[in-house]
């Protein structure tokens, strides 16, 4: 099936509190800041899809970040022509509230985010990272399933001593899955090796309920649109397993490194990213395409170019280089915007287990799948910010595109 290719365009509708008569520069005083963005856009993974993503905060300058508090809903569901019809592959809806300094001595900020996502076209190819593409003669329908899943994550960051912090909070998510008895992730269960069979497991409906403890490093001038600095954690999930509730029990880690510095200033940030991440025990076989709670080796958040959900394996290894430049910097209906664009080289692989290797599964050579491309950037005040990208990609058919809020990293 050939990627749709097209890249996401946004109407963009600006509203800000009524302004005040006050000397102090905007800039200088708190104030609220209202962002509305209506959506209409276009994936290679999930098609053309509509939607919103507002946001509402207060600014405090002197925080490290830019606001105070912020809350934020998004909506989005996307339309896809196939097998001579129409599809929904993907929705989503989802509320998030931060709210910044406090808690003793004012060091904690606490993320709450409720969310219902249903995917319908997940894709399966097979396990491991030497995994073939379909033979032509397999329906678009037999290399899907589709997952439905709401979601409530609660986190807290603790400001531990200068610029490190310590990550706390709990991630529960209700799955219902369907697999279509003629499909190749159906296939696998019933009729791939042992090991293929075990690492699949169970489609039953389930819970899973992560607990998770982290530590990171951050010395990032912003963490919405980052010029300097440095960002690393490390952090640690635990799934415990309750009978005919959670039945998944396992260890995830993870370690992130990203670094930002600007050679030119306004007109060149360089950015690198590199993540690890491993599972232990007895994941679901989702979590073999995916790294915190996205696609992995694939997809707009990882590796693009590459198709989400392409490459399954416990281990997954990437890195994102990216150089971004503000070009045009503007003013609508008083509100500053700056529009840049961005030029980047993702690569990564998966593996199927950590200490025990698969060469059936994975290959024997370096098996390093890789997206070479670029987008533009709209930022909005100094909170909210819009991408739009293009990749190519070995794997890709013949391009993959995506559009997001926020940048990448």
């Amino acid at each position: 099936m050939r990627a749709l290719g097209a890249v996401a365009l946004a109407a963009l509708v600006a509203l800000t509190a009524p302004a005040r008569a006050d000397p102090t520069p905007p800039d200088t005083r708190p104030h609220r800041e209202l962002n509305i963005f209506p959506l209409l856009g276009g994936s290679s993974d999930v098609g053309i899809g509509v939607g919103e993503v507002s946001s509402w905060a207060l600014i405090e300058p002197g925080h490290d970040e830019p606001y105070g508090w912020k809350a934020e809903n998004g909506a989005f569901i996307t339309f896809k022509p196939q097998a001579g019809g129409l599809v929904i592959p993907f929705q989503d809806y989802y509320v998030l509230y931060t709210l910044l300094d406090i808690g003793p001595q004012r060091r904690i900020r606490l993320d709450v985010r409720p969310a219902v996502t249903n995917e319908s076209t997940l894709k399966y190819y097979g396990l491991g990272n030497a995994s073939p593409p379909p033979p032509a003669d397999v329906a678009v329908g037999d290399t899907e399933y589709r997952r439905v899943h709401p979601t409530l994550l609660v986190e807290a960051r603790v400001r531990i001593a200068g610029p490190f912090y310590l990550l706390v909070g709990n991630v529960y998510t209700h799955n219902w899955l369907q697999v279509p008895g003629t499909s190749l992730l159906a296939r696998d269960q019933s009729m791939g090796t042992p090991e293929v069979q075990a690492l699949l497991g169970s489609f039953a409906p389930h819970g899973v309920d992560l607990i998770e403890l982290g530590l990171q490093y951050d010395t990032r001038d912003s963490a919405i649109v980052t010029r300097q600095g440095m960002f690393h954690a490390v952090k640690a999930r635990f799934s415990p397993s309750v009978p005919g509730w959670l039945p998944y029990q396992y260890v995830q880690l993870d370690a992130t490194a990203q670094l930002f510095f600007t050679p030119l200033p306004r007109w060149l940030t360089v950015s690198w990213r590199g993540v690890a991440d491993a599972l232990l025990g007895a994941p679901p076989f989702y979590e073999l395409a995916r790294f915190d709670e996205t696609p992995a080796i694939g997809g707009g958040k990882a590796v693009r170019g590459v198709p989400a959900q392409r490459y399954y394996g416990k281990v997954k290894l990437f890195q994102n280089l990216e150089a971004r430049s503000e070009l045009f910097p503007f003013t609508l209906r008083n509100k500053p915007f700056v529009l840049g664009v961005a030029a980047f080289i993702d690569a990564g692989r998966t593996w199927t287990e950590l200490f025990r290797a698969h060469p059936d599964l994975d290959g024997t050579g370096l098996g390093l799948k890789y997206g070479i491309g670029g987008g533009l950037r709209l930022q909005e005040g100094r909170t909210f910010i819009v991408r739009a990208d293009v990749a190519w990609s070995p794997d890709a058919t013949p391009i993959g595109a995506y559009f997001a809020a926020g940048q990448i990293f």
